[in-house]
């Protein structure tokens, strides 16, 4: 899992985040999001630690990836404060892609047979909800996300009236 280790350290990047400024939702908002990618991190940790000659590798993947989806939903249910409203739209879609992912992983290893259909499909949702996390990353530091088929539009101000613009017939994006 070489992509988990970069969101890891990517989550890591996310601590260099501080709260700065007067305004006490922003504040909020920050120390929120550090609690969620603190806790995102310690799931990649614990996700990559499961010993794959267990018996019971399959139950603590699929709990620490139900417990990850409740925190990314928790997350997504942020009130975004307006210097980062773009952010808004790209958690609600974490949020969407990570349970249908985690639902598919559930298909894949709990029916009588494994299904390496659900599996893939599961992988691909997981990488989205990845993508997406680490969209939010880059905007929290002050950046602007790159990556084929996104762009971003301004509106207002730098991230606090634009919007990211994806091409359509990007699925990774």
């Amino acid at each position: 899992m070489t992509k988990c280790k970069q969101f890891g350290i990517c989550l890591f990047l996310m601590f260099l985040l501080t709260a700065c400024g007067q305004d006490e939702a922003l504040n909020a908002y920050q120390e929120d999001m550090n609690t969620f990618f603190s806790r995102a991190a310690e799931y990649n940790e614990k996700m990559n630690a499961i010993d794959q000659n267990s018996d019971t590798k399959t139950v603590e993947l699929l709990g620490y990836l139900d417990a990850f989806a409740e925190d990314i939903e928790w997350m997504a249910g942020l009130e975004v404060p307006a210097q980062f409203s773009v952010v808004e739209s790209l958690a609600d879609e974490a949020d969407e892609n990570m349970k249908e992912a985690v639902a598919l992983f559930h298909t894949a290893y709990e029916g009588e047979a494994f299904d390496a259909a659900s599996e893939q499909a599961a992988r691909e949702y997981y990488e989205r909800t990845n993508v997406r996390l680490q969209y939010i990353i880059t905007i929290l530091h002050g950046e602007i996300p790159e990556g084929e088929g996104v762009t971003y539009t301004e509106e207002n101000s730098l991230l606090g009236g634009g919007y990211l613009n994806k091409d359509e017939g990007s699925a990774d994006e």
